[in-house]
């Protein structure tokens, strides 16, 4: 009984003792961890100082360029049109796409929305005229081309574009 005890004790006082070693450490790490979280933290305020530290430029500065170079290609382009196929056709306020072509715009081609119908879908499947089908419009950037001798140039343009449509319930005015 008494070994049993007394590998238990020692293995206790390995244990106090490993604890006592590594809390110094554990405290380290944590204050390091801390400190990376609080550097990298998007509500810290990066002053003049940070930002001539990694010698980026702001819009500020003079020698900031109004030109850029942009690889137009984009990745990634076909996963979400399944997803976004079935939420149109399963919404209560469903829509189909109409395409805006353009030849002098990128991308060229912007499926716009449009609902199909001006009530809304019920559980059974009707349309249900008491809520209002409406479309949701989101803010895009698209370049515009311009022609500047041979080369061609690009400029940046604001478009509204209708993603989809939602059901609400219809503003009522009551007169008095």
């Amino acid at each position: 009984m008494e070994s049993t005890s007394g590998i238990e004790t020692q293995a206790g006082l390995e244990g106090s003792q490993r604890r006592r070693i590594l809390c110094p450490f554990r405290s380290l790490f944590l204050v390091l961890v801390l400190a990376l979280t609080v550097r990298s933290s998007p509500h810290r305020k990066a002053g003049p100082s940070a930002r001539l530290r990694e010698g980026c430029l702001n819009q500020k500065d003079p020698k900031f360029p109004t030109t850029v170079e942009v690889d137009i290609r984009i990745s990634n382009s076909d996963r979400a049109f399944g997803v976004v196929h079935d939420i149109r056709n399963r919404s209560l306020a469903p829509w189909d796409y109409r395409l805006d072509e353009d030849p002098t715009r990128f991308p060229r081609v912007i499926a716009d929305a449009q609902c199909r119908l001006s009530g809304c879908v019920s559980p059974l499947g009707q349309q249900d005229h008491s809520l209002n089908s409406v479309p949701i419009q989101q803010e895009i950037l698209v370049l515009r081309r311009e022609r500047r001798g041979c080369a061609p140039s690009y400029r940046l343009e604001k478009r509204l574009v209708t993603v989809g449509c939602t059901c609400v319930t219809p503003v009522v005015q009551h007169q008095s």
